[in-house]
């Protein structure tokens, strides 16, 4: 069963510019730790009208929800992700982070 990820989260306005070069600085550690990551593909989007200026929305796609859970378990207990994944959250608005899991319904 395919699930997804996806989390929605506002960058405070003064961050913009330095969140970009964050998010490649995850992709390369990614790609440098295959065999941490279990994700399948996975895209970020930003809003472009209605809604919170400054929102993001990430997904990333899983084969099954077992992939997404041991993903989870091994990035958890690496210090490096861990200490990117703090550098990371100062770039957010507090209580604005969401994160949930979609399973896949069917493509239109």
């Amino acid at each position: 069963m395919v699930v997804f990820i996806v989390e929605t989260f506002v960058v405070k306005p003064e961050k913009e510019k330095e969140f970009m070069p964050l998010w490649k600085k995850f992709l390369k550690f990614a790609k440098e730790n295959p065999k941490m990551f279990k994700f399948k593909s996975g895209k970020v989007f930003t809003q472009m009208f209605g809604g919170v200026y400054g929102t993001y929305v990430s997904m990333f796609e899983y084969a099954s929800l077992a992939d997404m859970e041991k993903e989870m378990m091994m990035t958890m207990k690496d210090e490096r992700l861990m200490k990117l994944m703090q550098e990371w959250m100062l770039f957010i608005v507090p209580n604005t982070y969401t994160s949930n899991v979609w399973n896949f319904v069917m493509n239109v």
